[in-house]
């Protein structure tokens, strides 16, 4: 062999091995979060809808019985993002992310706050890629960009607050750009139209910079609304035909152009993917609403039918009372319930259409290669909203904002080949707040003593490796929730009280203060309060909670009220 191929050799050895020592090991991750969906919503979990993709992701991982969000939107991605309770950056009580109902009290910002880190930043930190592609709803605008139309807008709606250069400056910090996230395709607010044509003004945002949308696809548009304000906002695209942009299609494909391209470098990637269905506006194409329509005209059969798949999975005792969902449909007339068959409908395509979009993210995985070294977590910001009448959250009681485990209790699906189980099922009690935490754990990725010149709140979730690795782990001593005048602790993952549980224009009605205490050990639906046959364990919960609510500073419901008259929900 002369000199020349000998150093040939030698070159292609040194570019390879370099190239081997250079790959990143560590797993990828991918956060994909649905809004508003039910517990039993999905097929794994008893549903009725079809969703085979969830179903295969959850048969090749691992469900969780008892996993809980925040019970509302944005204080369920404030802990999803930082691992901390959602009061210390700003959502606390049930506070939204949406410009125009952020208020003055710290735990109650709506601004998600700059001193505590984000997954994102502390993943970019320790070599990831980091992309998001959904909706934001933690705050946060581009008023410095245009102050003078856009200040007048803020002194309007931002009751008892100055404008200053600073707030601009943090509202532009709020934004995911700006808060680790190197790509982002981005829908900021709650709520909104979700087809968009090409003569309509959409709201999405690439980066820093206004989105522009592909309106590739046709679609029979259905937008349902019911009251005259909902149809000027969002009846206009009833009954269109045309080429459109769908959200929930449409961020997927963003996403899986932003898991190809990462897929092509040697450091892995974390990916946030936050779908906006099936939260309000009611909107899917037509042929899928019709089809979920002509399922269901019997509803008692279906609230039976969810129930009997979840006890047939072991995701539900089969001896567990579920008294509250015998009363579902109690009262209702024929109207009402002909009106519930189409809500419930138009949230069933809105699910099919989420399901068709995770497959869409699973096969690019795959086709990348990375499948098989990624870690998925699926799972719901919150239960169903309330115009589902408790429909889709069977066999739990309540509704998204609501404090009962229909509120709380989301269905979650996690899935990482060679590390979780497949097939599995875990009864172990996890928080939105534990998936920072883990994550960290798994990549190896360090809390910082210092993030922006001062020190952030330690981390109030927990690492949930063990559980996902199949393995039994003790629950938290306490998770606690609170959301505009409730507030409810489950304690040793056994024992919950809820605290004036309910509406709060409703409870205020009522005399005295109301106290629910149930042992979700063998009353997971909440069917039998025994809060008077346990007057000590209900009073130290009660001290507990009040403690908490204290620690949070979290501020009386009254006097948001004041600030916000016609906000009450």
């Amino acid at each position: 062999m002369n000199n020349f191929t000998l150093k040939t050799a030698f070159a292609v050895l040194l570019i390879f091995s370099t190239s081997v020592l250079a790959k990143d090991t560590r797993p990828n991750i991918v956060v994909i979060l649905s809004d508003d969906a039910g517990y039993s919503d999905i097929g794994a979990f008893g549903g009725e809808i079809d969703t085979p993709n969830l179903d295969k992701l959850a048969q090749n991982g691992m469900r969780f019985s008892q996993f809980y969000s925040n019970a509302r939107c944005s204080p369920t991605r404030a802990s999803l993002l930082t691992g901390v309770d959602a009061a210390h950056v700003g959502f606390g009580g049930g506070v939204v992310g949406d410009w125009g109902r952020e208020l003055p009290f710290p735990a109650h910002r709506g601004r998600i706050s700059y001193e505590q880190p984000l997954i994102s930043e502390l993943l970019a930190s320790n070599g990831y890629q980091t992309m998001m592609s959904g909706k934001w709803h933690l705050g946060g605008s581009y008023i410095k960009k245009d102050p003078e139309k856009l200040a007048p807008l803020w002194k309007k709606t931002h009751t008892a607050m100055t404008l200053t250069p600073e707030e601009m400056e943090l509202d532009y910090l709020a934004l995911p750009p700006q808060r680790g996230f190197q790509k982002s395709f981005v829908f900021a607010g709650a709520q909104g139209n979700l087809f968009y044509t090409p003569e309509d003004n959409h709201p999405y945002y690439e980066g820093n910079e206004k989105a522009t949308l592909e309106y590739a696809d046709n679609y029979d548009m259905y937008c349902y609304t019911k009251s005259s304000a909902e149809k000027r906002r969002y009846g206009a695209c009833h009954g269109k035909s045309g080429k459109a942009f769908y959200a929930t299609d449409g961020m997927t494909d963003r996403a899986v152009d932003m898991i190809k391209d990462a897929a092509k470098q040697p450091s892995p990637f974390f990916l946030y993917a936050a779908f906006r269905a099936p939260h309000k506006p009611l909107q899917a194409p037509t042929e899928l609403v019709e089809k979920y329509l002509a399922r269901y005209q019997d509803l008692p059969s279906l609230l039976d039918e969810r129930n009997k798949g979840l006890v047939a999975s072991g995701l539900f005792p089969k001896d567990a009372d579920t008294t509250s969902v015998k009363q579902l449909l109690n009262g209702l007339t024929e109207q009402q319930l002909e009106e519930l068959r189409l809500v419930a409908a138009v949230h069933g395509a809105m699910m099919e259409k989420i399901d068709q979009n995770v497959g869409k993210i699973i096969s690019q995985l795959k086709a990348s290669g990375e499948y098989d070294n990624t870690l998925v977590l699926y799972f719901s910001d919150n239960g169903a909203a309330a115009h589902t009448n408790g429909l889709m959250n069977v066999p739990y009681r309540g509704v998204k904002a609501l404090l009962w485990e229909g509120g709380a209790r989301t269905h979650a699906i996690a899935s990482w080949p060679g590390v979780i189980p497949a097939n599995s099922i875990s009864d172990n009690l996890v928080w939105v707040g534990d998936v920072v935490p883990t994550l960290l754990d798994i990549t190896q990725t360090p809390f910082p003593e210092k993030f922006h010149g001062t020190k952030p709140r330690e981390l109030d979730g927990r690492s949930v490796y063990t559980t996902l690795k199949g393995e039994e782990q003790t629950a938290p001593e306490a998770i606690y929730f609170n959301d505009k005048g409730q507030q409810s602790v489950v304690y040793q993952g056994r024992w919950k009280l809820l605290i004036e549980p309910g509406w709060y224009l409703q409870t205020l009605e009522a005399p005295g203060i109301a106290h629910e205490l149930y042992d979700l050990s063998v009353d997971p639906a909440e069917t039998n309060n025994i809060a008077k046959s346990h007057p000590k364990l209900v009073e130290k919960l009660r001290a507990m909670s009040a403690r908490w609510k204290e620690e949070n500073s979290i501020v009386d419901y009254s006097k948001i009220i004041k600030l916000k008259p016609r906000d009450p929900y």
